[in-house]
């Protein structure tokens, strides 16, 4: 029963209500002739003018029936059409009293009829044509998302198809280089065993975060008010399941919302886990409210990032030279908070920290 609503809308008896004007007034106009049994040469001009502007309304309220589909469309239209007949109206109106053209009542009404025709077409023309235009500039920005959308969907395969190649062929070899070792018997079993374990395992955390980036990929975004606070409090719980004992401290006013949705806590555990993992204890999260904006801080007590450039931090596959991570954490972080419109950088300084600033409408 609920998707039988618009349907009925659409067929609706407002899509006419231009033609219903057009043909009101013909009506009006020719019962008025019909009333007047003797016709001037003048007030022949005048009716003809009036059945002509009428039936041209007529037609275009017939166009804008066939094309219209939105009632707030319509709205609009009859917006159009009422301002025209109430700028023609008054106009004719004043006119007539400045400047008297008319010598009969019936002459009077087919002017004022004949105004009020003129003011609905060129309402009707100018709400159909904002319309049309409206409707194709929303074309042409969803046609421009969706274009961005896909080029950004292509670069993230690109990078998951980098990610694949680079770190699950690395292990699959090392896998495939310790089983002929120990085929060969040049390896200690232990040895063999322990390392194609760790490889494994490896793989199976890389499968795993690529479905995480998978899911960021697909979710569909519906940003809206998020509280950082409890963002922070569920990418810290989620670390402390793993690490009980992680030495995080939050500073600042956290009580704050900022334009995100469901997915912030995954950003700011990335963040929290990269600190954690390649800086040096403890690590502090502060919060900072801008004029429009809110500035996470993740700060450690180490002082130099072993990666250059330092934008290709956020890229996928960065690692420091000593680390042991998949370079994954940073690029989800950036890859989640660019769907809010937010930002994450490395902060100057003398110790490594992470900016992540998110709007707050």
């Amino acid at each position: 029963m609920a998707e039988e609503g618009p349907a009925s809308v659409d067929g609706g008896w407002w899509r006419y209500l231009v033609s219903a004007i057009g043909g009101l007034l013909l009506v009006v106009g020719v019962g008025s002739v019909l009333l007047d049994a003797q016709l001037s040469s003048e007030e022949l001009l005048q009716i003809s003018a009036l059945v002509v502007l009428c039936l041209l309304l007529i037609a275009v309220g017939v166009r804008i029936a066939l094309d219209l589909t939105d009632s707030e469309d319509a709205i609009r239209i009859l917006a159009w059409v009422s301002g025209g007949v109430l700028a023609l109206a008054t106009l004719g109106a004043w006119f007539q009293f400045v400047v008297p053209t008319t010598d009969t009542t019936f002459q009077t009404l087919l002017v004022f009829l004949s105004a009020l025709a003129a003011g609905a077409l060129f309402g009707a023309v100018v709400g159909y044509y904002d319309v049309r235009v409206r409707s194709l500039v929303e074309r042409a920005s969803r046609e421009q998302g969706r274009r961005e959308f896909l080029n950004e969907q292509q670069e993230a395969l690109s990078a998951l198809n980098g990610i694949l190649r680079h770190q699950i062929l690395n292990d699959a070899s090392a896998i495939s280089g310790r089983a002929e070792l120990l085929d060969a018997e040049k390896i200690d079993r232990d040895t063999a065993v322990d390392s194609i374990v760790d490889h494994c395992e490896h793989m199976t955390d890389t499968v795993d975060r690529i479905e995480t980036v998978v899911d960021v990929l697909t979710w569909v975004t519906d940003t809206g008010e998020t509280s950082v606070d409890l963002a922070i409090d569920r990418a810290i719980a989620t670390i402390e399941d793993d690490r009980p004992d992680a030495p995080i401290e939050v500073t600042g006013e956290t009580d704050t919302s900022v334009l995100a949705d469901a997915l912030l806590y995954l950003a700011l555990y990335e963040t929290l886990d990269n600190a954690l993992r390649h800086g040096e204890p403890p690590v502090t999260v502060s919060v900072e409210e801008r004029t429009d904006s809110v500035v996470v801080t993740v700060a450690d007590t180490g002082t130099t990032v072993g990666v250059s450039p330092r934008k290709s931090l956020f890229e996928p596959n960065t690692r420091g030279t000593d680390s042991e991570g998949d370079g994954l954490g940073l690029y989800l972080a950036d890859l989640i908070l660019d769907r809010y419109g937010g930002e994450i950088r490395l902060a100057g300084g003398s110790q490594t920290a992470f900016e992540i600033e998110l709007p707050q409408r």
